[in-house]
């Protein structure tokens, strides 16, 4: 009899145990969102790529927390870009709900959105008011991800620049594997391996990051105090590039006949000194409408006799161009003389897999008319001669009243 109860009692407790436990679990599980721990003194860097920055041509952030908000709900940052050869410092605020930046610098502005769209970017399914527990199924469902669930996958050892860490890789599932490395105990994910969602194949980066550093500091760090961008150009005389109303527009078959190149750059007669948007397709020579991914190419400047003068991908610390899914939007600097300036766009080839594919290589010359902006000294001469021509007329029509 004795015996019975006992094993009753068990079975009783087993089963007042199994509903209560896993009400109690979530209360004691791990939870996390972007920003959290976050303080004053902070800094980070990071290599990253982003596809709508350059076609994710890697370059480096950093960010260092200097200040609390004069309101308290958010971070003033110390915001710094190095891209290649251009090098760009400036001031950002980031909140504290979400680690979104608000109120960049203009020189910074596009670098503080790169942030936002990668380093950032959890922070639309977990924030400070709604953090996100690791043991959950799923965080959300996102539109950004094509409606995949971005759920937590496990945790495993991931190696860094900045160290090793255990690390929660929070991913999704569409056509491969994306992911994103998160440490707990850290305000901001160390590592991403994002896949754009497009029918493709090889499917070209979203974007990645790693960080490469991390520590606090009263003061601002020595890497920060090294970054010193170039002064702003002076102003100019420019027309700025309007797409839909001062463009020229065509297309060729590449030099070896194996890519189609159209393009289309605005304003259509650009000046000596002023920028010029170049937009690019690579199409296939059989069947237009169908692109070509991943090439790697580059914008060539040359004088009349073909003569290289310059390479854009080597003004930016590079060594190609890079188009992942079959377009590219440059933007250049008119610096030869009128009336003519001469670009070649060379392809090198394209990225297949593990195997770069030279079938396509070709170039396409593309010949820009363009026009001449007055120096400082010349329009202030005009000025000046058309103000006396004005003084000496005005004069002799005061006389002519004076005399009748």
């Amino acid at each position: 009899m004795t015996s019975w109860f006992f094993l009753v009692a068990i079975g009783c407790t087993a089963i007042i145990l199994a509903g209560i436990i896993p009400g109690i679990l979530p209360i004691f599980a791990e939870s996390w969102y972007p920003g959290q721990g976050l303080k004053q003194g902070d800094y980070f860097r990071y290599n990253l790529c982003w596809t709508d920055h350059n076609n994710c041509a890697p370059f480096e952030i950093d960010f260092w927390v200097k200040s609390k908000t004069l309101d308290g709900n958010g971070w003033n940052l110390e915001f710094a870009a190095i891209d290649g050869s251009i090098i760009q410092k400036g001031s950002v605020a980031i909140g504290m709900v979400t680690p979104d930046p608000m109120y960049p610098d203009p020189n910074i502005s596009d670098y503080a959105n790169v942030y936002k769209n990668t380093i950032a970017w959890l922070d639309s399914c977990a924030t400070s008011e709604s953090p996100k527990d690791f043991s959950l199924p799923a965080w959300c469902r996102n539109g950004g991800v094509g409606g995949q669930p971005v759920t937590p996958e496990g945790q495993a050892n991931v190696t860094i620049r900045a160290g090793t860490f255990k690390a929660w890789m929070i991913g999704w599932h569409k056509g491969v594997d994306s992911n994103i490395w998160v440490v707990p105990s850290l305000p901001f994910p160390v590592k991403a391996q994002v896949f754009a969602d497009v029918i493709q194949s090889p499917i070209p980066p979203q974007y990645t990051f790693e960080l490469l550093e991390r520590g606090n500091s009263s003061t601002e760090p020595q890497f920060m105090k090294q970054i010193i961008p170039p002064p702003p150009p002076p102003p100019t005389n420019c027309t700025p590039p309007n797409m839909q109303m001062d463009s020229i527009h065509d297309s060729h078959n590449t030099d070896t006949g194996n890519m189609i190149i159209e393009y289309r750059y605005s304003p259509s007669i650009p000046k000596q000194g002023c920028p010029v948007e170049l937009r690019l397709s690579f199409e296939k020579n059989f069947d237009p409408n169908q692109k070509y991914s991943n090439v790697y190419y580059d914008i060539l400047t040359v004088d009349d006799a073909g003569n290289k003068l310059s390479s854009e991908a080597q003004s930016l610390g590079r060594q190609y161009l890079f188009a992942p899914v079959g377009n590219d939007d440059r933007t250049l600097t008119i610096k030869q003389l009128p009336p003519v300036t001469h670009y070649v766009i060379s392809i090198s080839g394209r990225e297949t897999g593990n195997y770069f594919d030279t079938s396509t290589s070709g170039l396409v010359k593309i010949d820009v008319q363009t026009a001449s902006i007055p120096e400082f000294g010349t329009l202030v001469t005009l000025v000046l001669a058309a103000a006396l021509i004005s003084i000496i007329m005005i004069s002799a029509r005061t006389s002519r009243r004076l005399k009748i």
